[in-house]
C-alpha cells in the first residue's frame, strides 16, 4: 500500500467521502430498519456537536457502552471526527470487572445504555476520573439519573445542538480506541489502536477474502474488533452494506441471512459446529450466503456439504490485526494462512526468540513493516506492553507450526487465557470474582475441551478451612456477577492446589489429570439430572 493510501486510513474522513459518493445508498441495516450512508455521515456530526458542547474534547476517553444498534455505530464516529477515543465496553460487564476497564482506560465520559446503568451506582466512588454519565433511553427503562453517583443526563440531549460538519486534526498514528483483550498473567489490558491499525485490519479483510461490495451479516458485537473492524469499518471501506443483530441465534440465523440476502457472515469458532448440530432442514442450501469468516476452517468440509458455504481462517488479534491469511481461493484446512507480508513480518519462535524451522511447533511472533499498523501498546501498562514487545517482536501468546508452503496453523494458546464462545475470558478476572464467595479460598479457572470447538471453563476450588459449599451455589453466585461467556461450566472443589517452586498456581498440573482436567469428582452443571426410582 502507498503512504497516502496508508496515511488516508481515517476513520471521520472516510466516511465522509463515502457519504458524498454513496449518499443516498443503504449502510446499515437492522431488523428496525435501514440507514443510508448520508443519514449515518449527519448523525456522525450530530453526536460530535452534542459531545463536544458537553465537554468531551480532542485526545479524551469515552466508554461505550452500548448494544448493536445505530447508535453505537454513530458514537464511533462522532468520537472519531472529534478526535477522541473511543473504549468499547462489553455489555456483560459489571462489578469489578466494568470498574477495572472504567478506571484503567481513564474514560472521563460513559455513555451507557439504561438496562446497564443500575451497574454504576456501587462503582461510582471507585472511578473518580469519570466525570460525566450519559445514558441511552428508549422511553421503556427509568434509569434514576439522580442516583447514578455521577453527573447524568440523557443520551437524546446530544442530539440539540445541530448536524454543522465537525473536523479535528486527526492522523492516522492518532489514537482510535481501547480495545480491551483477555487478561493473561493480570487484569484485562487496553489495547491502544490507532486509526490505520483498525482500518488496514478491515481493508486486509476485503482484499483477502474478496468482499468488496458484498452485503455482511454480524451476529456478533460491536464492542468487539471483529464486529467492529473486520465488521462495520469494512463495509464502510467496500461502501457496502452491513446487518447487524444483537446476538447470536441458531434458530433465526438462516432466515436472517436470507432476510438481509447477505454473502458474507462474521462468525466466531463456537457458531459453526452449533449451526452444523441443528436438525436439518429443505431449504439448508437455499440461502445467498458464501462464507463464514473467522470461522474455522477445520469445518470447512461439513459446511460445504451441508450449507453449501466456506468456512475461512486468518489469524487475527486486536493488537496486529491481520498476520496471516490466504490468498484468495488458495484456503488450505485448518490453516490461518500465509503471513500478510506487505504489512508484517511473521515467525514461529522458541521460549528463547529463536526462529524454528517447517513443522516445528512455537509462538508466533510479529512486527510491523509499515507505521501505525500494530497497536501502539497497553494502555496504563508499560510493563506488560514491554513484556509483549520484547526483542522486537510483538508476542502473540499462541502456539502454531508452519509448512514448507509458508501456511500457519494454529495449536493452542500459550497465555492464561481461555477461549469460550468466542470470548477470550481471563482467568485473572474469572478467579478474582470466585475468591470474593465467602466460603472460598482460592481458586484456580482452566479451559478444558469442549463439544463447541473452543474450551469449556472448569474451577479448581479450595475452601475456606471448614467451609461447605455446593458447586450449583457457586454457579449461581457467578451468574449474578459474571458475562454468561465467563460461567464456569465444571467446579471440583480440591485440598489444594499444585504449585510451582516459586509458589505460582501450576495449571499445567491441573490440565494433566483425568481427562484433559475433567476427573470423576467433576461436577458438570450440563450433566443431566438423574431420577430417583420410584
Amino acid at each position: 500500500m502507498p503512504n497516502e493510501e496508508l496515511e488516508g486510513l481515517v476513520l471521520g474522513n472516510i466516511l465522509r467521502d463515502r457519504a458524498k459518493s454513496h449518499r443516498a445508498e443503504t449502510f446499515l441495516r437492522f431488523r428496525e430498519g435501514e440507514i443510508t450512508y448520508g443519514e449515518v455521515d449527519a448523525m456522525a456530526d450530530r453526536f460530535a456537536q452534542g459531545l463536544a458542547a458537553t465537554g468531551v474534547r480532542q485526545g479524551d476517553h469515552v466508554g461505550v457502552m452500548l448494544p448493536n444498534c445505530a447508535d453505537f455505530v454513530h458514537l464511533i464516529f462522532a468520537l472519531a471526527r472529534l478526535g477522541a477515543v473511543a473504549v468499547p465496553i462489553n455489555v456483560d460487564y459489571r462489578g469489578e470487572l466494568l470498574r477495572h476497564v472504567l478506571a484503567s482506560s481513564d474514560a472521563s465520559t460513559l455513555v451507557v445504555d439504561g438496562r446497564y446503568a443500575d451497574r454504576l451506582p456501587p462503582l461510582a466512588e471507585r472511578v473518580p476520573g469519570l466525570d460525566r454519565v450519559l445514558v441511552r433511553t428508549d422511553g421503556a427503562e427509568d434509569p434514576h439519573l439522580d442516583r447514578l453517583g455521577k453527573p447524568a443526563a440523557p443520551m437524546s440531549r446530544l442530539l440539540e445542538h445541530g448536524d454543522d460538519p465537525v473536523s479535528a486534526d486527526v492522523g492516522f498514528g492518532d489514537l482510535l480506541g481501547i480495545m480491551y483483550t483477555s487478561g493473561t498473567t493480570g487484569p484485562s489490558k487496553g489495547a491502544m489502536a490507532p486509526h490505520a491499525l483498525a482500518l488496514s485490519c478491515a481493508l486486509d479483510s476485503l482484499n483477502f477474502l474478496d468482499r468488496w461490495g458484498k452485503t455482511i451479516y454480524c451476529p456478533l458485537p460491536l464492542f468487539h474488533a471483529a464486529g467492529l473492524w473486520d465488521g462495520m469499518m469494512a463495509a464502510l471501506l467496500s461502501g457496502g452494506e452491513i446487518a447487524f443483530v444483537e446476538r447470536f441465534s441458531a434458530s433465526r440465523f438462516w432466515d436472517d441471512v436470507r432476510r438481509f440476502d447477505a454473502q458474507v457472515a462474521m462468525s466466531v469458532f463456537s457458531m459453526i459446529p452449533i449451526l452444523l448440530n441443528q436438525p436439518p432442514d429443505p431449504r439448508d442450501k437455499n440461502h445467498p450466503l458464501e462464507m463464514f469468516y473467522m470461522g474455522k476452517s477445520s469445518l470447512d468440509e461439513p459446511l460445504r456439504d451441508r450449507f453449501g458455504v466456506r468456512s475461512v481462517e486468518t489469524y487475527t488479534s486486536t493488537e496486529v490485526g491481520i498476520a496471516t491469511a490466504s490468498p484468495y481461493g488458495e484456503w488450505r484446512t485448518g490453516s490461518c494462512g500465509q503471513a500478510n507480508a506487505e504489512r508484517f513480518e511473521v515467525a514461529v519462535v522458541d521460549e528463547h526468540d529463536r526462529r524454528v524451522g517447517p513443522g516445528e511447533a512455537g509462538e508466533l511472533v510479529v512486527r510491523p513493516r509499515q507505521p501505525f499498523v500494530i497497536t501502539t501498546g497497553y494502555y496504563g501498562a508499560p510493563e506488560a506492553t514491554a513484556r509483549c514487545f520484547r526483542n522486537m517482536w510483538f508476542h502473540t501468546g499462541d502456539r502454531v507450526w508452519r509448512d514448507d508452503d509458508g501456511y500457519f496453523y494454529f495449536l493452542d494458546r500459550m497465555k492464561d487465557a481461555i477461549r469460550r464462545r468466542g470470548e477470550n475470558i481471563s482467568a485473572f478476572d474469572l478467579e478474582c470474582e470466585v475468591n470474593m464467595h465467602p466460603a472460598v479460598l482460592e481458586s484456580a479457572a482452566i479451559g478444558v475441551p469442549s463439544e463447541l470447538e473452543d474450551e469449556d471453563i472448569k474451577l479448581a476450588v479450595v475452601l475456606q478451612p471448614g467451609g461447605n459449599l455446593d458447586p450449583a451455589e457457586l454457579v449461581a453466585f457467578c451468574e449474578e456477577r459474571l458475562p454468561r461467556s465467563m460461567v464456569p461450566r465444571y467446579v471440583e472443589f480440591v485440598d489444594a492446589l499444585p504449585r510451582t517452586p516459586t509458589d505460582k498456581v501450576a495449571k499445567y498440573r491441573l490440565r494433566a489429570v483425568g481427562d484433559h482436567g475433567l476427573t470423576p469428582t467433576t461436577w458438570d452443571r450440563e450433566a443431566p439430572v438423574s431420577e430417583e426410582p420410584a
